[in-house]
C-alpha cells in the first residue's frame, strides 16, 4: 500500500499527576526532515524523539509538538531558594531607599531568569520520559493511519487517471496504421507536383519513401509508453517508497509522448500524445505527495 505525506496524529497519557500530549503534523519534502518544539524540561531529549520518529516515517517533514500540564511541567525543575531570597532582599531595599511604592511579590520573583533550575542534572524522571514516548508513539501511529488512507485514495485516483492514459495509447496505435499510409500517400504526391507531372522513379521513390517512413514511424516510441505504463502499476502495487521510481517513469513516458507527436504528421495523434502529457503531469502532481 503507497502512502501520502500529509497526515497528523494525536497521542496523549493522562495519569495522576497531570496529562502528558503529543501532536504530530506531516507534510510534502523531498527528504525527511524533523521540527521538534518541547518544553524547556524536555530540552534535551530532541534526538531521543527524533530518532522514534524516524523509525517511523521514512519521508516528509514532519512536526512534533510536546505539551504539559503546568503539574507536570514542574516535576523536572526545582526552585532556586538561595537567589530568590538574596533577589527579594536587594530589590525590597532598593525600593524603600528610593522611595518606590509597592511592594515585591512572588510573580514577579518567579519572572525572573534562573529562578527555576533543571533537577537531576536535566534529566527527567523516568516516569515522565516513559509518558512522553508513549504518547508520542500513539501519535505517531495515528498520524500513520491517516497517511495511509490518504495513499490508498490517491492511488485510486492515480489508477483511474493511468487507464486513461492506456486508452489513450491504444488510440494512438489503432490510428497509426493508417496515418502512416495517408502521409505517405500525401508525401508521394507532393513529390509528383514538384517534378510537374514527369514520371516517378519507382526503385528511387521507394528508397524515399522507405527513409521517410522510419523518420516517420513511432512504433517504438509506443512499445516504450506500453512498458512504462506496466512498470507504473507494477511499483504502484509496492508497500515500499514508491514516489522516486514513480517520478522517473513519468519522465519517461512524457518523453514518448513528446516524441511520438513529433514524429507523427496526423493532427488526431498529435492531439492524442497532448492528452498524454497533460494527463501524465496530472499524474506527477499526485505522485509529489506520497513517501
Amino acid at each position: 500500500m503507497i502512502i501520502s505525506m500529509t497526515g497528523y496524529g494525536k497521542g496523549e497519557v493522562r495519569e495522576a499527576g497531570g496529562a502528558v500530549a503529543v501532536e504530530v503534523r506531516t507534510v510534502n519534502h523531498r527528504f525527511l526532515e524533523c521540527s521538534i518544539r518541547v518544553p524547556r524540561s524536555l530540552n534535551g531529549y530532541e534526538r531521543e524523539i527524533e530518532k522514534i520518529v524516524r523509525g517511523s516515517v521514512k519521508r516528509g517533514h514532519v512536526y512534533v509538538t510536546v505539551a504539559f500540564d503546568k503539574g507536570i511541567e514542574s516535576e523536572g525543575f526545582t526552585i532556586n531558594k538561595e537567589f530568590l531570597r538574596r533577589t527579594y532582599h536587594m530589590l525590597s531595599e532598593f525600593a524603600m531607599e528610593e522611595g518606590i511604592p509597592g511592594r515585591v511579590d512572588i510573580g514577579t520573583l518567579i519572572s525572573l531568569p534562573d529562578v527555576l533550575s533543571a533537577s537531576l542534572e536535566g534529566a527527567l524522571p523516568e516516569h515522565l520520559w516513559e509518558r512522553v514516548r508513549r504518547s508520542l508513539e500513539t501519535a505517531l501511529e495515528r498520524c500513520r493511519e491517516m497517511r495511509r488512507n490518504e495513499g490508498a485514495e490517491l492511488a485510486k485516483d492515480i489508477s483511474r487517471r493511468l487507464s486513461s492514459l492506456e486508452k489513450g495509447v491504444a488510440r494512438i496505435e489503432k490510428k497509426a496504421p493508417s496515418a502512416m499510409r495517408r502521409s505517405i500517400a500525401r508525401a508521394k504526391e507532393r513529390l509528383r507536383q514538384l517534378i510537374d507531372g514527369g514520371e516517378v522513379d519507382e526503385s528511387r521513390w521507394m528508397t524515399e519513401a522507405a527513409l521517410m517512413a522510419e523518420r516517420m514511424d513511432f512504433s517504438e516510441e509506443l512499445v516504450r509508453l506500453r512498458s512504462h505504463l506496466v512498470q507504473f502499476r507494477a511499483v504502484l502495487e509496492k508497500a515500499d517508497e514508491v514516489s522516486k521510481s514513480l517520478t522517473f517513469l513519468l519522465q519517461e513516458m512524457h518523453r514518448e509522448a513528446t516524441t511520438t507527436a513529433n514524429k507523427a504528421s496526423d493532427a488526431s495523434i498529435i492531439r492524442e500524445c497532448l492528452a498524454l502529457k497533460e494527463g501524465v503531469e496530472k499524474i506527477r502532481e499526485q505522485v509529489q505527495n506520497l513517501e
